[in-house]
């Protein structure tokens, strides 16, 4: 590997991490886990068991990254 190489795969490091941080902060969607607060119009509504998966699913991915 040459100084190119390396000062590339940083780069793209960089844009990966901060785009997993960007959507581990805001979500691909804005559950909030608090199924009263939003109705009939969640799409959690009517499967509460997966949402509270997907709940687990985004604490586990903050703790890998880091990003309490």
């Amino acid at each position: 590997m040459n100084l190119g190489t390396l000062v590339t795969l940083a780069a793209v490091l960089a844009v990966v991490y901060i785009c997993i941080k960007y959507l581990m902060d805001n979500g691909l969607d804005s559950c909030t886990g608090d199924c009263g607060g939003c109705g009939p119009s969640c799409k959690w509504s009517r499967d509460i068991k997966k949402a509270q998966r997907h709940m687990r699913f985004q604490r586990r991915m903050r703790q890998f990254f880091h990003l309490s």
